[in-house]
């Protein structure tokens, strides 16, 4: 079927510009093109494979023009689109569709302000993240399916899916997300799907990002603080539902079971044995919602009368969550971390395996790969040879085939395969050798990839491989902020920057941190002998906090 022109009286029809498919052969830049880099990537060049969206500008080579060797052929010089010009050279393309303008014939000095123009980033407005998740998300909606975008616009199948997951989000997430400090992509804004019109999860990750959190770093910790909250409230059911009293904090009479343990002479901590107590009961620590802390209200009755109180006595009692001497972290701190580290293991493990899909290596692959082979690290000494095993070397896309994968393989190619080994020794070390994993982060604690080991791969990621990333197909690795603290040689403080740690632990408490601390019944306990006994008790306490969070974790 064909459609005649309508009938507009109105509006006026160029004479002297015509829309023709003109093979290539015939095409060619423009000689005095300022353009020095054409900027041609793998996906710009799919863009181009399926259908040509933008048409290029022509002009016909002038009779005068004097032609150099291998320009006989040409016809025309492109003035505008010398990018898809160049696409389509790469690709073998046939023909290109083109708008002669024979208008523009002989204004030398109008070509060189047309290229100024189309391509000053002033007159140029790249659509923000928002836009291009709209636009991907109505062109799916209009009936393009995912291949389809896919092809047109040269994005991943991964930027497609999370573009059209971005396009659903109400108007109310949108707004909330634009008023973030951030630079959004695709894949961040994807990320929000889940928590589409909940203002309270998206208030927690907005302060998150404003710490300077990734985006994905974010989004999985709140996913985690929910997940911890629901079970902290299913905990605090079963609890009442057997008839152990839950409070807010450790009332100031009361004593936790393990302390009497240490007071009274076979006296059995377990709390199941206490269901019959009147004073038996429990509460949580603030950065422990999952596990309950079980006290008693009535130690008289197991054998131990509190002495009067005594403000000396008070004074020596420490904190149960207090730093422990020397340079290692709080009880605090240590569960955070334990927490913080996988979950970060887990997003750089997801990264990279975006990472590996590289057809080519970066230029500081290789020199890394030397180096590592060279001086062999302790993950490399120790688990290199078993990375083909690994379940993160398939994970990774390692070749299941090595020598089929060796035949046209690349010098580039070969060394990503060697990185992707070297990739598998630190991760496996650092997230999933053992149990001990967990303090990679440590280096006052045994793990199989000392904190030493993993700064020197996390540098290599962030600091020497992320400058040289940066496309559009895949940002640059972000740091979470135990992984920022090894980078920077510094210990790790805590996801909450130092200066609003304070804020966000009364915030969320609602009341003061002493009625916690075990301050308050010790000044009620007083007396020299009580105050020695949980003194000395604490101190052990402290010394063992690792010890008694793999127990838990083992349980």
């Amino acid at each position: 079927m064909s459609l005649a022109p309508p009938d507009l009286p109105d509006v006026a029809v160029p004479e002297n510009m015509f829309l023709w498919h003109i093979p290539l052969k015939y095409l060619t830049h423009f000689p005095d093109n300022v353009r020095e880099d054409y900027g041609i990537t793998s996906a710009f060049c799919k863009s181009l494979l399926d259908k040509q969206q933008v048409v290029l500008t022509a002009i016909p080579i002038p009779d005068d023009y004097v032609r150099q060797e291998g320009e006989e052929d040409y016809l025309f010089w492109v003035t505008k689109g010398n990018r898809r010009l160049e696409g389509g050279r790469r690709l073998k393309l046939e023909t290109m569709l083109c708008l002669v303008d024979l208008t523009m014939a002989g204004d030398r000095a109008g070509l060189f302000i047309d290229q100024l123009v189309e391509n000053d980033g002033d007159f140029r407005l790249p659509l923000s993240a928002f836009e291009q998740a709209q636009a991907l998300f109505q062109a799916h909606q209009a009936g393009a399916s995912r291949t389809e975008l896919r092809q047109r616009t040269g994005r991943t199948k991964k930027q497609i899916s999370a573009g059209i997951a971005a396009g659903r989000l109400s108007e109310q997430t949108k707004r909330a997300a634009r008023a973030m400090d951030h630079v959004w992509t695709l894949d961040d804004i994807a990320l929000l799907s889940e928590f589409d019109g909940d203002d309270a999860a998206l208030a927690r990750i907005q302060q998150r990002i404003d710490w300077g959190h990734p985006v994905a770093y974010a989004v999985e910790s709140v996913r985690d603080e929910l997940a911890e909250e629901a079970e902290h409230d299913t905990i605090i059911a079963k609890l009442e539902e057997v008839g152990v009293r839950v409070t807010e904090t450790r009332p100031p009479e009361a004593f936790l079971l393990q302390t009497l343990a240490h007071l009274v002479d076979g006296f059995d901590p377990e709390a199941d044995q206490h269901a019959a107590c009147a004073g038996h009961g429990a509460f949580f620590y603030s950065y422990d919602k999952t596990e309950p802390v079980y006290y008693c209200t009535t130690p008289a009755e197991h054998g131990y009368a509190p002495p009067e109180p005594s403000n000396a006595s008070a004074a020596s009692s420490p904190r149960e969550d207090a730093k422990p001497s020397g340079d290692e972290p709080s009880r605090k701190i240590v569960i955070e971390g334990r927490n913080a580290w996988p979950r970060a293991g887990t997003l750089r493990q997801q990264w990279l395996v975006e990472f590996f899909q590289r057809k080519t290596a970066p230029k500081s692959v290789l020199p890394f790969v030397t180096k590592m082979l060279v001086e062999m690290p302790g993950p490399v000494r120790d688990y290199l040879t078993s990375s083909r095993r690994s379940a993160l070397y398939d994970e990774f896309g390692g070749p299941a085939d090595l020598g089929h994968a060796l035949q046209d393989a690349s010098t580039g190619q070969q060394a990503m395969m060697l990185l992707r080994l070297i990739a598998v020794a630190f991760e496996h070390q650092m997230t999933r050798a053992s149990q001990d994993g967990k303090n990679t982060w440590r280096p006052d604690k045994y793990s199989p990839c000392s904190a030493e080991d993993a700064a020197l791969w996390l540098r290599f990621l962030v600091n020497t491989l992320g400058p040289e990333l940066g496309t559009r197909t895949l940002q640059p690795y972000q740091p979470a902020p135990i992984e920022q603290a090894l980078i920077d040689g510094v210990p790790y403080r805590g996801d909450t920057p130092v200066d609003q740690a304070e804020v966000v632990e009364e915030n969320a408490e609602g009341h003061s941190s002493t009625a916690e601390s075990g301050t308050g019944h010790a000044a009620d306990g007083g007396g020299d002998e009580e105050a020695s006994s949980k003194v000395s008790f604490e101190a052990e306490r402290s010394d063992d906090a690792d010890q008694n969070l793999d127990g838990a974790e083992a349980a």
